[in-house]
């Protein structure tokens, strides 16, 4: 498979919501031992810990912009730009950003989700809950993705 069909920009990556919440993900990367997406949440934006989830997945962190609460099992910690987390398989993970400003941070799982195609998957995601490029660098306030 040519090079061009594995490479994905962010500039170009839509966004989905995860639930009823102000968190936001932007998927890049899915293969079969890996999927890979951008998050951006919101201030005051809340993805509670999931017991049953943590048990399916290893999971790597890597915050680009702002800072997080982070519910790492039983622990409590802010995790700013810069730090990577690894969150083993068992060890529920949750954030909540309780700043004023966007957080913004990569996320790896492995094994991924079952998806048998990027487009097979944000074609099932209701409309209300997605987002263009654009409508996504709009609502975080950047012009462009670039995190420093």
């Amino acid at each position: 498979m040519p090079k061009d069909q594995h490479i994905k920009q962010l500039a170009d990556a839509g966004g989905v919501q995860h639930a009823d919440d102000e968190y936001w993900y932007r998927p890049l990367v899915a293969g079969e031992n890996l999927f890979t997406y951008v998050a951006h949440v919101l201030p005051g934006g809340y993805m509670a810990p999931d017991a049953e989830e943590a048990e399916m997945f290893e999971l790597s962190l890597y915050m680009l912009e702002g800072a997080l609460l982070i519910y790492y099992g039983d622990e409590e910690f802010t995790l700013e730009p810069h730090t990577a987390l690894f969150i083993p398989r068992g060890v529920p993970l949750g954030v909540r950003n309780e700043t004023g400003s966007v957080a913004t941070f990569v996320l790896t799982f492995t094994p991924p989700p079952k998806i048998e195609s990027m487009e097979a998957w944000l074609a099932r995601v209701p409309e209300h809950k997605r987002k263009s490029a654009g409508e996504i660098r709009a609502m975080i306030g950047k012009d462009q993705d670039v995190y420093t």
